[in-house]
């Protein structure tokens, strides 16, 4: 069961067990009564060797140095017509790529 923590209006936060289903929004403050507001969960990775872990480290990781693309794939690349070679003699004088 999951351990959430809430914020009563007088400052007071305080931890308290419920299921991910019944988990209410405001609960009475044991202290002055009043009503506390949940507050946001930090959530993360949990284990450092996980896949989950292992995927936000590739990404990170692509971000600053994105793979290179050395060729075209999918299923239009085999519909291409294929580059006409010139016979124009101007045309040889152009640089290669």
């Amino acid at each position: 069961m999951p351990l959430y923590d809430f914020r009563c209006p007088e400052g007071d936060v305080f931890e308290a067990f419920f299921t991910m289903q019944e988990k209410p929004d405001t609960v009475s403050c044991p202290q002055c009564g009043k009503d506390a507001a949940s507050l946001m969960p930090a959530v993360g990775p949990s284990q450092g060797k996980s896949a989950q872990m292992r995927v936000l480290d590739a990404t990170k990781a692509t971000a600053d140095q994105p793979e290179v693309v050395n060729s075209l794939s999918g299923t239009r690349t085999a519909k291409r017509q294929p580059t006409a070679i010139t016979t124009n003699p101007l045309h040889q004088k152009l640089p290669k790529p």
